[in-house]
């Protein structure tokens, strides 16, 4: 009994405690696993965002519909011949219908892949396996290896010997990558790239290799964006043909785009698309370009640098030391574009801005053994350099333009335009225009009293892209139509177009009197059609006197 009672006396006890876990159980923020489910199912039963749109049709370029029927008539043959006419008319085509070539080359092809790679193999054609990979020898390939492979010709060998029913379509195709390259078009690069993987058309890489190649600089953004990619097989291909151009390196994958604005520009894109790392010196070189547009180019790929999506931070790893000693802590393998971008900056604040940025000793990081730098605005700097170059360049330009009207004030008008012509090619938009536009004019009148018709027709259009006249576009009409007299040529049209814009122009008014109305010139054409007919009806009444 004495046991009953004392195990009645410590449950009494212990039960309030029990019950005020519980009430702390319920009362608790926490939920319960059995809330958590019911959340979790709630979640699933809420609706889906919808699907977007797909992307609107592509709209058919002026050519599409030829370019269509030349590949079909490729494909029909009949024979080499036919063929190779249709092939020169597919390269002439196709800079104006670079995405229905591109697209067309990745098609639902009629003959699966195993028959196109007979046709290949027949002309003993380097042809990748199933998963694009080629049987090459385990040592690397000599230089005059390298130009052999360069130099292969598989159209001419194709066109040559190739009979089977596949044939067709494998010349057809063989001659889009080659009138893609032939476009000198950025896209069709990117074209010929895809193709090189698409299960389709995987057949033919080693021939998108080639002429990936020989389209160089203007393949140069697509296989720079193609290095980059996420996709480790085509990052290697990429990286690959990059290496073997030797553009893999950004500065003279620029440089090689020298003298074409677009090409920089489309390359300076994909440095900023890709945060392209090795890029960061060569993107900084380039935001004073002379050029508007490549400098805007230029300055977008910078801020994306600065501002975009934080870089994934370096690998860290623990450094050989001299004796054979590691370093103590591991240490970054590489900046990341941010840091890169960081020490640009600082560079540049010290040379041209006179700031320095000197380390701070309280930033020592005892657990690290290592001192980091005083942070800076990375975009207020670049602000106030961006400041300073514009500051500099318009300084530039504005004694250019005082030493043309110089030149322009003493009579010296040919040089005043050269400097002119120099100066509007970087700057389009100063604010000197309407004098510029007055400078050209002078000249144009001056060359055109010396009888130099092309030439003064370009200062007139250089004149009224400056300042847009008619009476200026009027006498860019008329030279134009003097200039195309002195070669020989009709430049009626030109000259009555001068007359329609500017009808009180006196020069075009006066050398229009002098042609022959278009509706006169057809009466005389008739009148010497009707003279001939009669002349051949007379000797032909002639002959039968004579037999008579």
């Amino acid at each position: 009994m004495l046991r009953v009672a004392l195990f009645l006396f410590v449950a009494g006890l212990l039960m309030p405690i029990e019950v005020f876990a519980d009430d702390k159980k319920d009362d608790r923020s926490t939920p319960s696993r059995r809330d958590r489910r019911r959340d979790r199912d709630k979640d699933k039963a809420k609706p889906e965002k919808p699907t977007p749109p797909p992307p609107a049709p592509r709209k058919a370029g002026p050519s599409d519909v030829k370019v269509t029927a030349v590949l079909e008539a490729i494909v029909a043959g009949p024979d080499s011949t036919a063929r190779e006419k249709a092939i020169a008319e597919l390269i002439k085509l196709t800079p104006e219908a670079v995405e229905t070539v591109g697209e067309w080359l990745v098609r639902e092809h009629k003959h699966d892949v195993a028959d196109r790679k007979k046709v290949l193999v027949g002309i003993k054609a380097a042809v990748p396996d199933k998963t694009g990979k080629f049987t090459v020898p385990w040592s690397r390939p000599s230089n005059k290896e390298l130009q052999a492979d360069d130099d292969v010709d598989w159209l001419k060998a194709l066109l040559d010997k190739s009979q089977a029913a596949a044939a067709g379509e494998v010349i057809a195709d063989v001659a889009v990558i080659r009138a893609l390259a032939a476009s000198k078009d950025v896209r069709g690069a990117q074209y010929i790239f895809h193709a090189a993987f698409a299960e389709t058309s995987m057949v033919y890489r080693d021939e998108c290799g080639r002429y990936l190649r020989k389209m160089e600089p203007y393949s140069i953004p697509a296989l720079t964006r193609e290095s980059w990619s996420r996709d480790q097989d085509r990052k290697r291909y990429g990286t690959w043909q990059l290496e073997r151009l030797d553009r893999q390196d950004a500065a003279k994958a620029l440089g090689a785009a020298t003298g074409d604005e677009q090409l920089q520009v489309a390359i300076l894109d994909v440095f900023r698309e890709t945060h392209h790392r090795e890029a960061v010196h060569a993107v900084w070189a380039t935001v004073d370009a002379g050029s508007q547009l490549v400098r805007e180019a230029a300055r977008r790929a910078w801020m994306e640098y600065i501002t975009g999506a934080p870089p994934p931070p370096a690998p860290r790893q623990h450094l050989n030391l001299p004796g054979g000693k590691k370093t103590r802590f591991a240490k970054p393998l590489w900046l990341t574009y941010r840091e890169l971008a960081d020490n640009e900056l600082r560079k540049a604040a010290n040379e041209l801005l006179h700031e320095d940025y000197p380390l701070d000793e309280a930033s020592i990081d005892d657990s690290q053994k290592t001192v980091k730098a005083v942070p800076i605005d990375l975009e207020d700097v670049t602000r106030r350099l961006f400041a300073f170059y514009d500051g500099e360049r318009k300084k530039r330009e504005g004694k250019q333009w005082d030493n043309a009207k110089a030149k322009s004030d003493k009579g010296d008008l040919a040089g005043a335009a050269t400097l002119l012509d120099q100066l509007v090619a970087t700057n389009p938009d100063r604010a000197e225009r309407v004098e510029m536009a007055k400078v050209y004019i002078a000249h144009a009148k001056q060359l055109e009293g010396a009888s130099k018709w092309a030439d003064a027709s370009a200062a007139y259009s250089k004149a009224y892209g400056l300042d847009p006249k008619k009476p200026s576009l009027a006498a860019q009409h008329y030279t134009l139509g003097k200039a195309l007299e002195s070669q020989g040529k009709d430049g009626g049209p030109e000259i009555r177009r001068a007359v329609a814009l500017d009808p009180e122009y006196a020069p075009a008014k006066s050398a229009a009197e002098k042609l022959t109305p278009p509706s006169r010139a057809a009466w005389m054409l008739y009148a010497a059609i009707g003279a001939g007919g009669l002349a051949v009806l007379l000797f032909g009444a002639a002959m039968l006197r004579r037999r008579a």
